[in-house]
């Protein structure tokens, strides 16, 4: 942003006599935070001398640890006008660079910053803290911004006085990670006889509440996430659609043997953004087990989910983008437990011995009928008293069964006359079988 110089010297030349000589100073308090917060300095003026009609100035900073968001007027210059603003008050703010101030108090003279006041807070600038944990950077007064440059001056008696000056610091510390990216915990069962089996996950983010400004919007995330190819075959990864919009972006690396990775752009544009005050499932990923690692398995087996950032040619790391920052998430690995199940064996049973004796007769035929329509006890074998094997236990059976033994009508299929199985046959017990 161009930056114009104020001339406050002629201004105030114009207006006010020759100034007294005294101190005045102007310092920079100091600050600390995590990397992805945020951190205020105030701007503080002490006035040992006489009354100050005026002040400009520039503060830099460092753009590889620190990002300049805002700057807004302190608690003395809001009211520094007789309880109002000042006439004048030009602030040029840049982000990687630092921001310059230029304040006229009054053009006619009828206000003042008193003298024999201290601890007068100018502004307050706001930075984001993108540098790595670790770093002590220094906010100091400059007057190399602007073109031309602004100095740094304060302004009494229509004079321009260089003020002392002290800078402040900015800690950037380690501190809980803003975000979660949570991998998740399942467990399904699957058929022990095939080993296949289809698994679902959802990967979620949770924003810290500690976080400065929670909950912060995102603009996107990227992700990986490692698995284990002796035990899944990964199927697909797609967006939660439930989140309620499509991304501009979300693409990443399928194809990989042991794992996928994901980058996603809310908006090109700025339009759609993503708060995780709660945490979110933000994709569904599909796999399939690798049946010949778990077929005829007896135990569960259990195989993780890990987060890496070693995936993909170049790597893809795991980070949640706000503010146009990468910041790097806390990372909760996952599992999937895959329990083997097997149906229980199948129950021998001879057809058309419907009452259990044994023997197939037209006692058989009568049981049927007595359950039908008399309210008699039900068999314990459905599929034996299906004696004509139509699926179905109707009169129809129990006319088979009679016309079997008196009519020389057709016999029964198998399992007939000798205990044997059916798969999946609806058969309880049939006690007279081994």
């Amino acid at each position: 942003m161009k930056t114009t110089k104020v001339a406050l010297t002629l201004a105030f030349a114009l207006l006010f006599g020759a100034p007294a000589i005294a101190q005045y100073d102007l310092s920079l308090s100091s600050a600390s935070g995590a990397p992805g917060s945020s951190a205020d300095i105030q701007v503080l003026l002490d006035n040992n001398g006489d009354d100050i009609q005026g002040w400009s100035f520039g503060v830099c900073h460092d753009g590889l640890a620190l990002s300049l968001t805002a700057v807004v007027d302190g608690a003395t210059t809001s009211t520094v006008k007789n309880g109002g603003p000042p006439d004048f008050n030009q602030v040029n703010v840049l982000p990687e660079e630092g921001f310059t101030v230029g304040v006229v108090i009054c053009f006619t003279g009828c206000a003042v910053l008193p003298s024999a006041t201290t601890g007068n807070e100018l502004h307050v600038a706001t930075y984001a803290l993108i540098g790595a944990a670790g770093t002590i950077t220094d906010v100091e007064y400059c007057s190399t911004l602007g073109n031309p440059a602004v100095d740094i001056l304060v302004v009494v008696g229509g004079q321009s006085i260089l003020p002392s000056t002290s800078s402040g610091t900015i800690e950037l510390v380690t501190g809980p990670p803003p975000f979660d990216f949570s991998a998740g915990d399942y467990s399904l069962d699957y058929n022990g006889l095939t080993g296949e089996a289809t698994v679902s996950i959802s990967p979620m983010i949770a924003e810290n509440p500690d976080n400065p400004g929670f909950p912060n919007d995102t603009q996107g995330f990227s992700m990986g996430l490692s698995h284990d190819s002796a035990v899944l075959s990964l199927d697909s990864v797609t967006w939660n659609s439930a989140i309620g919009f499509d991304p501009d972006f979300a693409n990443g690396d399928m194809g990989l043997a042991d794992g996928w990775t994901i980058g996603v752009v809310y908006s090109f544009i700025g339009q759609d953004t993503l708060a995780f005050e709660t945490a979110t499932a933000v994709l569904l990923v599909d796999y399939s087990t690798v049946a010949s690692t778990l077929v005829d398995l007896e135990t569960p087996t259990t195989t993780p989910l890990i987060w890496s950032n070693d995936l993909g040619s170049p790597p893809v790391v795991n980070i949640v983008v706000v503010g146009g920052s990468s910041l790097d998430p806390s990372l909760t690995d996952g599992s999937v437990t895959l329990n083997p199940t097997y149906a229980p064996p199948d129950t021998p049973f001879v057809r058309g011995n419907c009452n259990g004796d044994d023997r197939v007769d037209i006692a058989d035929g009568i049981w049927i009928l007595n359950e039908m329509f008399q309210g008699g006890p039900a068999g314990t074998c459905v599929e034996a008293c299906d004696a004509n094997s139509d699926d179905m236990t109707d009169t129809a059976d129990a006319i088979f069964v009679i016309s079997y033994r008196l009519l020389s009508g057709p016999m029964p299929t198998a399992p007939f006359p000798e205990c044997g199985i059916e798969e999946g046959a609806d058969c309880e017990s049939a006690s007279y079988c081994p």
